[in-house]
């Protein structure tokens, strides 16, 4: 038969694949069905989707299932239609997309054999969202980029290690007010990291996003003084936290980077205690301070590079590069420094909580 006959019923076969008797247990479908969502281009969108869903209400129409829809969300991209720029009429473009019916693809077995399934993997889900084209290129910055996140990650758990092996007993009491500020920072940004990452695995499904706010929360770390890393339950919890979100697209490295947390000496929390592999730990939550945070923060302020003070800005404008400038202009602190001053530029980073303004001398 026809293959659109097998893809429209397979993924009820998914769910029992091992059945000698039946096509599958109603049992089983209805424990896994429906999908949650579904990724597709507009050839799914038009054709497979349609047979598929007739084949699940037929199903449903038999007993053999106790839900009529297959999938419960459905996402089909279609790309926006070319047009020429200066007259804007549209354009007739020819194009010929990888096919298995057309033997045109291109075999990733190269690029697994030379970095490892992981990596594939991370390039994949990293080059773009999934409503743009790959421009299958591995020399592209995509995969130089995942290979160095691989390594830092790797080094931050080795540094770890490092650290809890010296003489040194670790103590959270020891930490100056620079250091319990600088450790406040990465509890902040892994509850930030939780809070997007967990957002794009189960809403918007970006799952390129989810991997730039990893490999923020990474940069943060690795931003880390030697005595933070020792003494604070913060780099800690934040590092195993990193593991854990990113073992759902690399679970083979993730897994060998838990292997050398769970050895880590003196551990000051408990999520390092607890047993099995990186995949059986539970989810990251946030904490529940995190979600008290006050509706303000304070936005240190620069001019010229230089820090001039600080100031308290609504939480809820804080990305805001404009309304954080006029904040800044009309308070106390702007009034007395930038009023007679011309403002050449203003840049603001949220992620620091700082804005920089540069100015004539």
């Amino acid at each position: 038969m026809d293959t659109f006959v097998d893809s429209s019923w397979y993924y009820f076969r998914y769910t029992d694949p091992q059945n000698p008797l039946r096509p599958f247990e109603r049992s089983q479908a209805d424990h896994w069905m429906p999908v949650d969502v579904y990724i597709g281009g507009k050839e799914h969108a038009v054709m497979h989707l349609y047979y598929a869903r007739f084949l699940s209400h037929f199903c449903r129409d038999q007993g053999m299932v106790s839900h009529r829809q297959q999938v419960e969300r459905r996402n089909a991209y279609y790309g926006p239609e070319p047009v020429q720029r200066d007259t804007g009429s549209q354009l007739q473009v020819t194009w010929e997309k990888m096919s298995k019916s057309k033997h045109n693809g291109l075999d990733p077995q190269e690029v697994v054999q030379q970095y490892g399934i992981d990596t594939m993997r991370l390039y994949l889900l990293y080059a773009a969202p999934p409503e743009q084209d790959i421009l299958w290129d591995v020399k592209t910055d995509a995969i130089p980029g995942v290979l160095r996140w691989q390594a830092r990650l790797w080094g931050l758990v080795t540094k770890l290690r490092a650290a809890r092996e010296g003489p040194e007993t670790p103590n959270p009491s020891v930490l100056n007010k620079r250091e319990r500020s600088e450790a406040k920072k990465i509890w902040e940004n892994k509850n930030y990291a939780i809070t997007q990452v967990t957002g794009h695995f189960t809403e918007d499904f970006l799952f390129n996003a989810a991997i730039s706010r990893l490999m923020g929360l990474t940069n943060t770390l690795s931003q880390a003084s030697s005595r933070v890393v020792l003494h604070s339950v913060e780099f800690e919890e934040a590092l195993a936290s990193l593991c854990v979100m990113a073992a759902p697209m690399c679970p083979h490295l993730a897994s060998e980077l838990w292997a050398g947390l769970s050895q880590v000496r003196n551990p000051l929390g408990s999520v390092l205690s607890g047993k099995g592999s990186v995949l059986q730990q539970p989810w990251p939550s946030v904490d529940s301070e995190y979600l008290q945070t006050p509706d303000t923060l304070q936005l240190s302020v620069r001019i010229n590079n230089k820090v001039c003070g600080s100031l308290s800005v609504p939480r809820e404008v804080a990305q805001d590069a404009q309304k954080v400038q006029e904040l800044v202009l009309n308070s106390p602190l702007g009034a007395r420094l930038l009023s007679e001053r011309v403002i050449k530029k203003a840049i603001l980073s949220p992620r620091t909580a700082l804005i920089n303004f540069l100015v004539d001398e």
